[in-house]
């Protein structure tokens, strides 16, 4: 094909390509600069920025092990006379969850069983399961051993008490 071009449409071929290549040099030259500029602004940012992350994993780490300390001097040694291989160990478990509760404090099913897996769950076969303290809490409301202050719904589980809510005033 190169053979039956004239010498003037070669040679207008030959301008059209150093004009792109021209062209095309200039932009990547503008390029170059705009990426070195914003190369150093992100080489910046990242050193600021690993320095916080730095400084607050610091911090962080620092407040867990307070918490840390706090939560193993809050939590109360495991009763070692609740027997678990006897039936009914659950509510015995139970038992000792609303011993150390105020009277006037309110509790729901996930709380008692989260405060049982907390303080037995280690020497549990498998987690306790809220439904269990749940059907154990309304029996115990049943025969009046607890007192139920809001009755339980789909997205809300039922709350007790250990004495009876005050009556409003008429």
């Amino acid at each position: 094909m190169g053979l039956n071009l004239s010498v003037g449409q070669m040679l207008a071929q030959l301008e059209g390509k150093v004009a792109h290549h021209r062209e095309r040099q200039a932009f990547h030259a503008e390029q170059e600069v705009l990426h070195r500029d914003k190369q150093a602004h992100h080489a910046a940012a990242l050193e600021t920025a690993l320095a916080h992350l730095q400084s607050f994993q610091a911090a962080a780490t620092a407040a867990g092990d307070l918490l840390d300390l706090d939560k193993t001097a809050a939590l109360p040694e495991p009763d070692a006379d609740v027997e678990f291989a006897r039936k009914r160990s659950l509510s015995r478990m139970i038992a000792r969850v609303l011993e150390g509760r105020a009277s006037d404090a309110t509790f729901g099913a996930r709380s008692v069983a989260q405060e049982i897996q907390e303080r037995w769950g280690a020497r549990l076969r498998r987690r306790v399961d809220p439904r269990s303290v749940a059907a154990t809490l309304r029996r115990w409301a049943v025969s009046g051993r607890i007192h139920q202050v809001r009755e339980g719904r789909a997205h809300y589980e039922a709350l007790y008490r250990k004495t009876p809510p005050a009556a409003a005033p008429e």
